[in-house]
């Protein structure tokens, strides 16, 4: 006081005092609440495996397809435009649409109204181009045969018993990371097809419906009454299902008055005792539905006498928004925790004053657990013989609640991921959690680098709006927000730079993350489109390189073909069409910008595989004819022919390019480089070139899987050349036949397939190098290098630790790094004078090489040659390899399919024809097995 403190400064009161507010629930988050709480099965959104994203309208008469995809101006990701399927608007009894399912399969999307009624629609090639598979028309319109609950079963393992797999976590050890994985059995029932699902459905009023596709691809119905409906208050509201390690069904549901109860259902196929030795197409099915009823309690445990929360006894906790059941699973440490059912409660004030704001989610679980009955050694004794030894009596089965949580948000939507050891929890406030399965506490939060799970765990997080289905591969979500429109969230790092190299901690922690997510989704078969929009933003940095480098090793891929003279293995690796997939994604800026160094080769490495896998499978596959002991070869069809005679054209261009930038190599060098010579260069300096330049050529030969697709294809051609030469002289319809075997009365060639056989000998007439003569240089190359792998020292051969120090150089070469020392010789053999490439350079006119177009292969990256192919205003067909003239705004006509991975386009070409249906097959997918979305006509972006 002597200091002459102002006492206002302490209890004044300029400032009121006032109770933070927030904001109040919008009028849509009431709505969607009482939706949830009105029933189960009302999803709107769903994310197939396969990347197709289906929502329904807001006014729910129409169903919407969208999928990522990748701008083909820019090479930037965002969702696709909607395609709007009306094949429901005539159907519309049942009432609006309600819940979207989609099958394992990715190919299946259960669509089902208020009243029950069960649409399903298929997808063949196309993400927005689907078919109608099963009418509802078929399902009665009652609104008690309404779906509470569904369920698609898992699809059978093959080869049989074969588990899922689960990689993480990545272990930091020492400057690398060391990769652990589990495994866990897949649960049945399953559909006696392998590749065929069926959808399990709970209604109202206790019905329990298998809906199954027969052999013939028909959709049928099973059903069975799980419970007796005597009155309102066994209407069940919710209900949830899941496998069990038994191959029986669990279901829980919840009914009006406040009941949880179990059941377990055995689907019996019906099938005879001879199914095992028939394929799945010949199996004629007849499924019968067998339940038995497990336990009951209440799943409203609380009452007013036992908490100290008196928001639990309004009435809006008595209500459910979500009941699920998670099968069991085994923990980190091998315990297995048993099948669980979480049941979800949210309470939202209606009003919101200074003393109403309690918002909260209660969640609660019980386990199945079985309980041994035993009988009293008394009873033994009542035996009328003496001997006899009494039954055990069977386990009865009982719910263990376990303890229930609370959060202070509103739980909108709920998934399991990391094969059912992580629920990912998202709320209405924009917010998402990840919680341990048996523990429910939080996980993904300590930011460890030196045990990486997930790239939620090393910083990235999501921005603002709330989400609302997480993608197949966890890593992304979509949500419908409050104005109808549809947004795509990925994964952002908001914490500044993440690096430049492996030397950086958390640069590897995002390579390892993205590596794990991304192997898991391959071997669960699903799209990681989104983990490549991710990558995308780090494609000015050695990414892609490092990314491959750590999925290789969880893979434990096998790239060394430098011993391997069968090129089908080659051919099958599907591991090294993945790698080759991303290196082609992140290489990719735009259909008129350059590509990086790594896609550039990885694009036409990607396009030649695709080659040698259409023209293998023309020469030796024979199609079923009109009589089904008639077989013919597609090579005897002219439409095949000329559909391959494009491929033919842009393989001779792509070897007289390779050929062409080969010979020229050396006067793009410096002056004091020279690689006739050993000591003439050094192989860091000459990779520096060849990356400055975009120079792929060198790479294509030394590396032993693309000199394995060179050799394969230039055999091929070899063989097409020989078969149309054949088929003009002797003029048969068979050419693959050998003239010694065919009969005198032969019939003659028709006109159609002479021409299209002219066509190949002409290409291959007039071709500028023989694929003989690469084929040549390609064997000389091989033996070569063969060598060097045996005489380096230490040798790269004759002991796995050898094979497997080769392997680690091939995938490095693979994914466009440096060449090992010990190629230095061979690069010198190759160019040196007298060498390699001069026994090429004898068989060519310099002057057709000179003189060559190119724009085929589009891999001039020039100014001038840009705008060459601007001003064309056409896009190459990737399959026919022929020109496709751009369509324009609203012009009728062909339409486009461009792939939503990489942009290629092709035309959408269907045909009922079974000699075409091979190759129809063949383009069910890109080839950077990306799948395809179907063109409006007049459009060139999806």
């Amino acid at each position: 006081m002597d200091d002459g403190m102002d006492m206002d400064d302490l209890f004044g009161d300029a400032a009121d005092l006032s109770l933070p507010t927030r904001p109040p629930p919008s009028k849509e988050l009431h709505q969607r609440i009482d939706e949830l709480r009105g029933g189960g099965c009302c999803q709107t959104v769903a994310w197939s495996n396969w990347g197709c994203i289906a929502t329904i309208t807001a006014n729910g008469v129409a169903l919407e397809l969208r999928n990522l995809r990748c701008h083909p101006g820019t090479g930037d990701w965002g969702l696709s435009e909607p395609t709007i399927t009306n094949a429901f608007t005539a159907t519309l009894d049942g009432g609006p649409l309600k819940h979207l399912s989609w099958s394992p399969t990715g190919s299946e999307l259960a669509v089902i109204d208020c009243a029950g009624r069960v649409t399903i629609l298929s997808i063949f090639s196309s993400l927005n181009k689907p078919t109608l598979h099963r009418p509802c028309t078929e399902d009665p319109v009652d609104d008690l045969y309404g779906v509470v609950g569904c369920y698609w079963l898992n699809l059978a393992p093959y080869p049989p018993n074969r588990p899922t797999f689960l990689n993480g976590p990545a272990i930091k050890e020492g400057s690398n990371y060391r990769y652990e994985a589990s495994q866990a059995p897949v649960f049945g029932p399953f559909h006696p097809n392998h590749a065929k699902s069926a959808l399990v459905c709970v209604t109202t009023n206790g019905i329990l419906r298998v809906l199954w596709p027969q052999n013939n691809g028909k959709y049928y119905e099973s059903h069975t009454e799980l419970e007796s409906i005597v009155s309102s208050d066994d209407l069940i509201t919710h209900a949830a299902i899941c496998p069990d390690k038994s191959n029986t069904l669990l279901i829980a549901f919840a009914t009006t008055s406040k009941q949880l109860r179990t059941v377990r259902a055995l689907v019996d196929w019906g099938l005879p005792k001879t199914a095992e030795k028939l394929p799945p197409a010949a199996l004629v099915l007849n499924p019968t539905i067998k339940t038995r009823h497990l336990a009951v309690t209440s799943w409203l445990h609380d009452s007013p006498a036992e908490t100290l929360n008196a928001s639990n006894m309004e009435s809006s906790m008595a209500q459910l928004s979500h009941l699920e059941f998670l099968p069991s699973c085994g923990d980190a440490s091998g315990r297995i925790t048993p099948a669980t059912i979480v049941a979800i409660r949210s309470h939202l004030p209606v009003s919101m004053t200074h003393y109403n704001q309690d918002v909260h989610t209660t969640v609660d679980r019980w386990e199945i657990r079985d309980k041994p009955q035993s009988v009293h050694p008394a009873f033994e004794q009542l035996s009328s013989r003496r001997n006899s030894i009494g039954s055990q009596p069977p386990s009865i089965v009982f719910l263990k609640k376990l303890d229930s949580f609370t959060v202070n948000k509103i739980a909108l939507t709920m998934q399991t991921m990391n094969l059912g050891k992580v629920i990912f929890f998202a709320y209405s406030d924009s917010s998402v959690d990840y919680r341990d399965r048996t523990t429910m506490a939080e996980t993904f939060t300590d930011q460890d680098l030196d045990r990486v799970w997930h790239l939620s765990q090393i910083g990235f997080s999501y921005t603002e709006d709330e989400p609302f289905a997480l993608s197949p591969s966890c890593c992304s979500v979509v949500q419908i927000r409050n104005d109808g429109k549809i947004k795509w969230k990925q994964l952002d790092y908001h914490l500044g730079d993440i690096g430049s190299s492996m030397e950086d901690s958390q640069y590897s922690a995002v390579v390892a993350a993205l590596a794990l997510s991304c192997s898991t989704s391959v071997m669960r078969n699903v799209t990681y489109d989104d983990l490549l929009a991710t990558a995308h933003k780090y494609v000015k940095l050695n990414f892609a390189y490092d990314w491959l480098i750590e999925l290789s090793k969880i893979l434990k891929a096998h790239m060394d073909y430098s011993e391997d003279q069968h090129y089908d293995v080659l051919i099958r690796n599907t591991t090294i069409q993945l790698c080759l997939c991303i290196q082609n994604s992140l290489g990719f800026q735009g259909e008129f910008n350059p590509r990086t160094f790594s896609g550039k080769f990885a694009w036409l490495v990607l396009q030649l595989r695709n080659i040698v896998v259409l023209v293998t499978m023309a020469a030796n596959l024979n199609v079923p004819g009109a009589n089904p002991n008639d077989k013919t070869s597609p090579l005897e069809d002219p439409e095949v022919i000329n559909a391959l005679a494009g491929s033919v054209r842009w393989v001779l261009d792509f070897l007289a390019w390779l050929t062409d930038t080969l010979l020229t190599l050396p006067t793009t060098l410096s002056s004091s480089m020279d690689l006739t010579k050993a000591d003439g260069f050094s192989l860091p300096e000459l990779y520096a070139h060849l990356r400055s330049t975009n120079t792929i050529s060198l790479h294509l030969l030394l590396s032993s899987a693309t000199r394995g697709f060179l050799t394969a294809i230039c055999r091929r051609l070899t063989h097409l050349d020989y078969i149309a030469r054949k088929a003009m002289v002797h003029g048969t319809t068979n050419p693959n036949t050998n003239t010694s075997q065919q009969p005198n009365n032969s019939p003659a060639l028709s006109p159609a397939l002479r021409s299209a056989y002219m066509q190949i000998a002409t290409l291959t007439s007039n071709t500028i190098i023989r694929a003989k003569t690469m084929e040549t240089l390609l064997a000389s190359l091989t033996s070569l290098i063969k060598n060097t792998y045996t005489n380096n020292n230490p040798p790269y051969s004759g002991s796995p630790q050898a094979e497997k120090a080769r392997n680690t150089l091939e995938i490095k070469m693979l994914f466009c790094g440096q060449f090992p020392e010990a190629f230095k010789g061979v690069i010198v053999e190759l160019f040196r004078t007298e060498g390699l490439l001069e026994g090429v350079r004898g068989e060519i006119e310099p002057a057709k090489l000179f003189f060559a177009d190119f724009a085929l292969l589009e891999v001039d990256e020039d100014a001038v040659s840009v705008a060459r192919r601007k001003a064309q205003k056409s896009t190459i067909d990737c399959f026919r390899k022929g020109w496709l003239s751009n369509p324009r705004k609203g012009e009728e006509g062909r339409r486009w399919r461009r792939c939503a991975r990489c942009a290629a386009v092709m035309e959408d070409v269907l045909t009922e024809r079974r000699a075409l249906q091979w190759l129809v097959m063949q383009t069910r997918r890109c080839y950077c097995s990306g799948y395809w979305n179907t063109l409006a006509p007049g459009e060139m972006i999806a």
